[in-house]
């Protein structure tokens, strides 16, 4: 074998590797966002019923239906809310890789 085969072989083999380490990497991260997930989705259940609790024995309103639009309410809002962030980080990441500047007053330069 010539010294420039093995050398492609040799590559050929640390991109391999480096797919195999990214795919593993790529799996651990799913699982994560959906536990992250889960755990969101239990949290605003609990505040949902916490929220129709407290609405319940004051206002005499049903603690179910209360308890299904106060847990969709905190849930939705918190994903609002987590969507945005993602995006404003987005749109942070681009503006600095290209370097670029984009005026947030909505004035141009001349005032």
């Amino acid at each position: 074998m010539s010294a420039r085969r093995k050398a492609d072989t040799a590559e050929r083999e640390a991109a391999r590797r480096a797919r195999e380490v990214t795919q593993r990497a790529i799996r651990r991260l799913d699982l994560l966002e959906w536990a992250i997930f889960g755990v969101g989705a239990i949290l605003s259940a609990m505040g949902g019923a916490a929220v129709a609790w407290l609405l319940s024995t004051g206002s005499g309103w049903g603690f179910r239906s209360t308890w299904i639009g106060a847990s969709f309410v905190l849930f939705v809002v918190a994903g609002v809310i987590a969507v945005a962030r993602i995006k404003k980080d987005e749109r942070a990441d681009a503006a600095r890789i290209t370097g670029g500047w984009r005026n947030t007053m909505g004035e141009d330069d001349h005032g």
